[in-house]
């Protein structure tokens, strides 16, 4: 027979368990009702919300799956929590009709009338792999394929500063893809395969893949071409830095390599919400 007190010592570490779940450094930001429709509206990467209870077995298995699934996929989706067990949270919760723990949303790139981003079930694997997968296939294609004949017909077809990618690559990679859905209705950006010298030499690139953002869109004549790590985070800063916030960036020295245009080595969540 299980004694009292083994009962007693289990609920309470338990509890422990349940009071700690995603706090910290954790990539999984918690949201309540005050900042949850700012906070999706303003990207349109792929984004997961856990709607869970604390004290829910099902919901301490999912922890660790949900956060390495998180930590996988920075700069391509966006993973958040939802405490249902607070009462400030429960209407949240009954907004989407949250039923039983967890339940997990992902929020497309597609928007209603009003704004707000449309939310699908997901009913895949609960592994981090299969969630990690499925956030992948979700990210949105928002980069504007152009000839180098469009450059400044582009820059200067709208009042929102751009950002466009020189490749060789016939497709953008994860890395673009992703910060082109995390500046969506900010910034907007494009992508020219195999630019000509005429508009390499015009730009000031000398090597290829390389980033230039216009800020102003009436002169596409300033550019600022990006020289920093191959990273999502210091790229995001510079966009936002020098398109949105308009201020000079120091930058580190040009890459002896090309900007390699993939996801890797990318901050926290908590980071990249900053930016």
């Amino acid at each position: 027979m299980v004694s009292i007190r083994v009962l007693v010592l289990a609920a309470v570490a338990a509890a422990g368990r349940a009071a700690g779940m995603f706090d910290g450094d954790s990539a999984v930001r918690q949201l309540t009702p005050t900042n949850f429709d700012l906070v999706l509206e303003r990207t349109s990467q792929p984004t997961f919300v856990k709607f869970y209870a604390p004290w829910c077995g099902h919901c301490q298995t999912l922890e660790p799956e949900y956060e390495r699934a998180a930590t996988r996929t920075h700069g391509v989706a966006k993973f958040y929590a939802v405490n249902c067990d607070v009462e400030s949270n429960r209407g949240l919760c009954a907004r989407y009709n949250v039923q039983g723990f967890p339940t997990l949303k992902v929020f497309t790139e597609k928007r209603t009338k009003r704004g707000s981003r449309r939310a699908v079930d997901y009913q895949g694997a609960r592994k981090a792999s299969a969630m990690a997968k499925y956030a992948r296939s979700m990210l949105p294609s928002l980069s504007t394929k152009l000839s180098a004949d469009g450059l400044d017909t582009f820059v200067t077809g709208t009042q929102l500063p751009k950002a466009v990618l020189l490749t060789e690559r016939s497709k953008p990679g994860d890395l673009w893809r992703g910060v082109a859905a995390h500046f969506d209705r900010k910034v907007q950006l494009a992508h020219i395969v195999n630019p000509d010298s005429a508009t390499l030499e015009r730009l000031g690139v000398d090597k290829l893949p390389a980033i230039v953002v216009f800020p102003e869109h009436t002169d596409p004549s300033v550019a600022e071409l990006y020289t920093g790590e191959s990273k999502y985070l210091p790229l995001a800063k510079f966009i936002h830095a020098t398109a949105i916030a308009r201020k000079p960036v120091r930058q580190s020295k040009a890459q002896t390599n090309p900007v390699a245009l993939d996801v890797q080595q990318i901050e926290t969540q908590a980071d990249l919400e900053r930016v």
